[in-house]
């Protein structure tokens, strides 16, 4: 176990088995669902990685943690988890994957630290830096590289603390709409344009959408997932994607929902977004899309923001977590863009 002299917490790193119990019950504070205890026993027990977490303890208990995995095989299970691909700069000469730590996790594209809700913010920040400090060191210890990919800007300072440009590369951009507490005062945030752009949308006709339980959208959804992807390069087999889809949907952390658009009259979806509500903000986890149908864009603009917004409005959130990528339809209709980071520790 590990001390920190200018923090009041002490670190260890222990198995995803060995946590302590109780961790789900209690109130987190994370950049997303997926990296909240709830969730370890689960996504991280995939046979192609190795995890670990990283503990802050103190007085009070459990402070915070962080995922650390290792890759089991030579290259990563896909080309978006391949820091080599994300951020050349940093990481182009390394050929192993077996070579990396990856700090803060990757699951769902997202790394960083889990700091008990009952934390100030400046004592928050003290035990995020403990634990980056804690995993920096054992890369150094057992002869890894310290990786560190999807790092929200939010945190960025815990990652790389001397603010060292030759230690990191922006790799993407991450969408977020500002939930205000009307339709009213939502439109009137918009700058011109952006108005425009929305209401040209709300008047579009020959679409219906629906909002359900994200379970009973699984088999909808997994066809028009696997083909966004596959437009993207992504190979998915349709199947593993349903099951995924389908344990993701059963997990009990946050209201899990899916926004489903249909062609007006008909049985047709034409996309399926997949999103959990938590802690005041809406996170979107998958869209797909159909790919044969002059609505296209239409019905993903819908699925993706506009039935999304109107659940949050309707939950009364603050915020929706648009998530990676395609970001002009994402900022014509008010989101904002904030940095997404490689960071290299070691």
């Amino acid at each position: 176990m590990t001390r920190h002299e200018a923090l009041p917490v002490a670190t260890e790193v222990a198995g995803v088995d060995d946590l302590p119990a109780g961790l789900s019950g209690r109130e987190w504070h994370a950049a997303s669902v997926s990296l909240l205890p709830g969730r370890l026993g689960r996504h991280y027990l995939s046979a192609s990685w190795e995890t670990e977490i990283v503990l802050a303890t103190g007085e009070d208990g459990i402070l915070g943690l962080l995922p650390v995995q290792r890759v089991r095989s030579r290259a990563v299970p896909s080309p978006v988890f391949d820091p080599a691909a994300l951020a050349p700069r940093l990481f182009g000469e390394v050929e192993d994957a077996r070579s990396y730590l990856f700090v803060g996790g990757c699951a769902d594209l997202v790394a960083g630290a889990v700091t008990s809700a009952a934390l100030p913010a400046g004592r928050a920040e003290q035990v995020r830096r403990a634990l980056v400090a804690r995993a920096r060191a054992e890369a150094g210890r057992r002869g890894l590289i310290a990786a560190a990919i999807y790092v929200r800007d939010e945190e960025l300072a815990a990652f790389a603390p001397d603010g060292d440009d030759a230690r990191r590369e922006r790799i993407g951009g991450l969408s977020t709409l500002a939930v205000p507490p009307d339709d009213e005062r939502f439109l009137a945030a918009l700058t011109h344009s952006q108005r425009r752009t929305v209401l040209k949308d709300r008047r579009a006709p020959g679409l219906r959408s629906t909002t359900m339980p994200a379970r009973d959208a699984v088999g909808l959804g997994a066809d028009l997932v696997a083909a966004v992807k596959r437009r993207h390069g992504i190979e998915e087999h349709p199947r593993l994607l349903r099951m995924r889809l389908s344990r993701w949907a059963a997990e009990p952390v946050g209201e899990r929902v899916a926004f489903a658009v249909y062609a007006d009259g008909t049985p047709d979806c034409l996309a399926v977004t997949f999103g959990c509500a938590i802690g005041g903000r809406l996170e979107i986890y998958e869209t797909g899309v159909a790919d044969d149908t002059p609505h296209r864009h239409e019905a993903y603009v819908e699925s993706l923001i506009h039935a999304p917004l109107r659940h949050a409005l309707d939950r009364r959130l603050t915020c929706l977590d648009l998530g990676l990528d395609a970001d002009t339809p994402k900022t014509r209709r008010g989101a904002t863009l904030s940095p997404v980071w490689a960071v290299k520790l070691t």
